[in-house]
């Protein structure tokens, strides 16, 4: 299969079922990523994981690992990785802030490409002790990324969490107040509460700040109304 035809069924269409018959029987390394990416989606680590490991692809067999829960089984991976990437070091660093020993802070750069992610995919798999020590370690984050108060505001907002977004977005608003993001994810936060008046005021916030930040306006033209 094409790549761009590979790509628009996963990413646009999610075109799950039928890719997962198609791909099933290929040998090419990428193909199987996207399907290793589908059962990921579909919360099948195991599977994920066993194709990783087919493979080749160690990271992200060690994430899946991490994913079901089998934390010494990641730590065991990833450590036995010679790859000096962003994404080893990273991983890595992870594990010490869930085991609540951090010694490596990851770096600006790492932080924005895996925190976001990472903790979104341990919060969809349910593994609530795991984001809680990551998210009890933003201070340590935020030391080399001060946007890291926000990633985490963002990913407990995406996910309904949101008496914890607002404790982190507030902290991200002392750090940055000029981030239009960060008002606007607060009025989320405001408007859980049915508190439609701060709602309207950090979105107005976010407007003056973000010179007229659409998203902020497009939801305060929906609550207005």
């Amino acid at each position: 299969m094409e790549r761009k035809e590979l790509l628009t069924r996963f990413y646009v269409n999610k075109d799950y079922d039928n890719l997962k018959q198609i791909l099933s029987t290929s040998s090419s390394k990428q193909e199987l990523d996207i399907l290793a990416r589908i059962y990921i989606e579909e919360k099948n680590y195991t599977t994920a994981a066993e194709i990783y490991n087919k493979i080749g692809m160690l990271y992200e067999f060690g994430r899946c690992q991490l994913l079901c829960g089998n934390i010494e089984e990641t730590a065991h991976i990833w450590r036995s990785l010679k790859d000096d990437t962003p994404a080893v070091h990273w991983g890595c660093s992870l594990l010490e802030f869930i085991n609540l020993y951090v010694i490596n802070i990851p770096t600006f750069f790492q932080i924005r490409a895996f925190l976001e992610v990472d903790l979104d995919a341990l919060l969809q798999a349910k593994l609530i002790t795991y984001c809680e020590n990551i998210a009890n370690g933003a201070h340590l984050f935020a030391q080399n990324n001060p946007e890291s108060y926000k990633f985490i505001g963002r990913v407990f907002v995406n996910n309904k969490y949101y008496e914890l977004a607002e404790l982190f977005l507030k902290k991200a608003k002392d750090v940055c107040y000029v981030d239009p993001e960060v008002h606007f994810l607060l009025a989320k936060c405001y408007l859980s509460q049915k508190d439609i008046k701060r709602a309207k005021d950090a979105l107005k916030t976010s407007m003056e700040k973000g010179y007229g930040y659409y998203p902020a306006k497009k939801l305060l033209k929906e609550i207005t109304h």
